[in-house]
């Protein structure tokens, strides 16, 4: 039982995230100009990419589809079988990378794209990206951490 809750939790954080990403992504494509945020430094601007990370594959839709199955089915697949040997920093860091790639799963699935909207593009020559796209990097960041972590303790 007491697995089941803790199970539960976990569930309810990812989708929590989910919902956040989707909410915000929802408002940026039905603004129709850019918002200033930080003046000459960070603007949501409203993009449909139709590639992977850094828009590479671009059109490449069924691809992409296919590769986020396999990497999400695995993630999801690791952390059921796993749930008891993992500790709160590796549920933590696959629960964020999960959450960033069910939630560009479904824009791929629904729109044929992923709404990107955060725009640094003032200041330096980055990429728009979105909310579920850090999910993503600070989940791996994390795992990286934990894993150099873990080897350094062996």
């Amino acid at each position: 039982m007491k697995k089941k809750m803790k199970l539960i939790k976990l569930l309810i954080l990812i989708l929590l995230l989910i919902l956040i990403d989707q909410i915000i992504k929802f408002y940026i494509e039905n603004v129709n100009e850019s918002i200033e945020v930080l003046s000459g430094v960070l603007r949501f601007t409203y993009s449909q990419n139709t590639g992977g990370a850094f828009s590479i594959c671009q059109n490449s839709l069924p691809s992409i589809i296919v590769t986020n199955v396999i990497i999400l089915g695995i993630i999801i697949k690791f952390m059921i079988t796993n749930y008891e040997k993992m500790d709160c920093g590796t549920k933590v860091c696959l629960s964020l990378i999960l959450s960033g790639g069910i939630s560009n799963f479904i824009d791929r699935i629904f729109k044929g794209y992923v709404v990107d909207f955060i725009d640094f593009s003032q200041c330096i020559n980055f990429p728009i990206f979105n909310l579920a796209d850090i999910y993503i990097v600070v989940g791996w960041i994390i795992f990286i951490f934990l894993t150099i972590k873990y080897a350094l303790k062996k």
